[in-house]
C-alpha cells in the first residue's frame, strides 16, 4: 500500500468516526428532550388596570403543561420586589387566562411582574407593568413583612410614634380571622415575629391595629411549605 492510499484510508476512517459520534450525540439530545415531556409555556400577554384603588392583573398562557405556580411580585417607587400572592398553574394545553386583584396598592407607582416556576424548578420572569395609585391621604405609618413567602415564622417591622399596645391579626382571603394576639410597641421601629405553624399553605393578610383605631396597617403575605 502506497503513501497516498494509506492517507486516503485514514481520512475515510476519521470521517466515518465523526459521523458516528454526531449521530450518537443527536440521539442523546432527542432522548433528553423526550424525557422531559414538556413544551415551554408561552406568556401571550400580561397587563393590568386600576379600578377603585385596586390593581387588576391579567395574563394569558399557551401550551401550559408544566407550570407549578405563578408568584405575583410588586415593587414601589423605592424599589425592591415583594411576593404578594401565589397562583397555581392550571396546566391547560390550550389558552388559559389568569386574573389577580391587588386590593392593597402602594401610593404612587406600583411595579408588577410574574415569576413563573415550572415543575422542574425553572424560573422565568414576565415583563414589568406599571400601575399608578393616586391618593391624597396623609402619609400613614409603615409596616413591612419578611420573609415573604414565609414558612414557619413571619417577621414584621412596624413604625410607631408613641408607646402603645396593638392587636395583631391574621386572616384569610375570605376575611375570616385565624389568629389574634397582642403586642407592645415602643416609639420608633419595632421588629416583631409571629408563628405560622398552624396555617396551611396559601394567601393571607396581616393586620395591626391599636385600640383607638388611629393606627391600622394591613399587608398581604404568602405561607408556603
Amino acid at each position: 500500500m502506497n503513501r497516498n492510499t494509506a492517507s486516503s484510508l485514514k481520512f475515510r476512517l476519521a470521517f466515518a468516526a465523526l459521523l458516528l459520534l454526531g449521530a450518537c450525540a443527536n440521539v442523546n439530545a432527542q432522548t433528553a428532550q423526550a424525557s422531559t415531556g414538556a413544551t415551554p409555556a408561552l406568556l401571550l400577554s400580561f397587563d393590568g388596570q386600576v379600578n377603585n384603588g385596586s390593581a387588576s392583573l391579567n395574563w394569558v398562557m399557551e401550551n401550559e403543561t408544566n407550570s407549578k405556580w405563578f408568584v405575583i411580585e410588586r415593587a414601589g417607587e423605592m424599589g425592591g420586589y415583594d411576593s404578594i400572592s401565589v397562583i397555581y398553574g392550571i396546566n391547560n394545553a390550550n389558552t388559559t387566562s389568569y386574573t389577580f386583584t391587588d386590593e392593597h396598592m402602594l401610593s404612587g407607582n406600583n411595579y408588577y411582574r410574574l415569576r413563573e416556576v415550572d415543575l422542574e424548578g425553572v424560573v422565568r420572569y414576565s415583563k414589568v407593568i406599571t400601575l399608578y395609585k393616586n391618593t391624597t391621604e396623609a402619609v400613614a405609618p409603615k409596616m413591612s413583612l419578611y420573609p415573604n413567602p414565609a414558612a414557619t415564622t413571619l417577621n414584621f417591622s412596624v413604625e410607631s410614634t408613641t408607646p402603645q399596645e396593638v392587636i395583631v391579626q391574621v386572616y384569610n382571603l375570605a376575611g375570616v380571622v385565624l389568629f389574634t394576639t397582642q403586642q407592645q410597641l415602643s416609639i420608633g421601629i419595632n421588629q416583631q415575629t409571629i408563628a405560622l405553624s398552624g396555617l396551611k399553605n396559601g394567601n393571607y393578610f396581616l393586620k395591626v391595629i391599636n385600640r383607638e383605631g388611629s393606627l391600622q396597617m394591613v399587608q398581604p403575605f404568602v405561607k408556603m411549605m
